[in-house]
């Protein structure tokens, strides 16, 4: 296996619920809300560490593509910046992410995450991504639950299961949609975790599964990328073929 992580950076969302200081033109991504810099800028700079990160990918809207490129530039960091010219959900991202890294090293791991997350200590923050990195090279998908502090409606939850990795990873029984406020309540009593969303994968064991089980996504990115073309430090992704994602992944 890669001996670094291949961090890949989700942003191409318009981000409205956060209007108006998050709008069409400048996402909440790209604004300093908390922190220093931008959200974007802090997931970059958390995934920075050569020792365990390789160079990272950022996905995101053509529209954004100077904004991306003036937020790494100020944080000097190097970045293959790859254009949707649609929007969709994260699935597509996902299998970008999983074809582009299996290009670049069949054996590579991939850490796809959001790119509107505040995460206060990277060392704990790196610590997981290592035992999740030991748990994917065995050919698991690993996500990254995290621990409620109240009983939010606005998450996602997991259900975990036993343990894998020596306890530092468990196995998941369930993921469970956006609850109601009871069922949130029950979920945090029971020790659901928050899900974050955020996953590290062996590139080629998600490629195969996203073939697998969402064909249609598989060959419309695998066509997109292939008919891809440099613009500038950008890699645009064909429209046509593109455009034929199911969004609904």
């Amino acid at each position: 296996m890669s001996s670094q992580i291949i961090p890949v950076i989700m942003c191409g969302g318009a981000g409205t619920r956060l209007w108006p200081v998050s709008r069409e033109s400048m996402p909440k991504q790209f604004v300093p809300l908390i922190g220093d810099g931008s959200t974007f800028q802090q997931v970059i700079r958390r995934v920075c560490d050569p020792a365990l990160f390789a160079r990272p990918i950022v996905i995101t809207h053509s529209e954004f593509r100077f904004v991306v490129a003036e937020q790494l530039h100020d944080c000097a960091i190097s970045a293959d910046i790859v254009l949707e010219p649609v929007r969709r959900d994260s699935g597509p991202a996902v299998a970008i992410a999983a074809l582009l890294a299996c290009k670049r090293d069949r054996d590579a791991l991939v850490f796809v995450l959001a790119a509107d997350h505040l995460i206060r200590n990277t060392s704990d923050f790196r610590d997981a991504c290592r035992n999740a990195a030991e748990t994917a090279t065995q050919g698991h998908i690993v996500t990254f639950g995290i621990h409620p502090t109240y009983p939010s409606t606005n998450y996602g939850y997991i259900r975990a299961g036993r343990p894998l990795n020596g306890g530092c990873v468990r196995k998941v029984e369930a993921f469970v949609e956006k609850p109601d406020a009871d069922t949130a309540s029950q979920y945090v009593a029971d020790h659901y975790l928050w899900n974050s969303g955020n996953f590290l994968f062996h590139a080629a064991t998600m490629w195969k599964e996203i073939e697998h089980f969402e064909p249609l996504m598989a060959e419309a990115v695998k066509e997109s990328v292939a008919a891809s073309t440099c613009d500038l430090d950008f890699l645009r992704l064909a429209p046509e073929p593109f455009g034929d994602c199911p969004d609904h992944c």
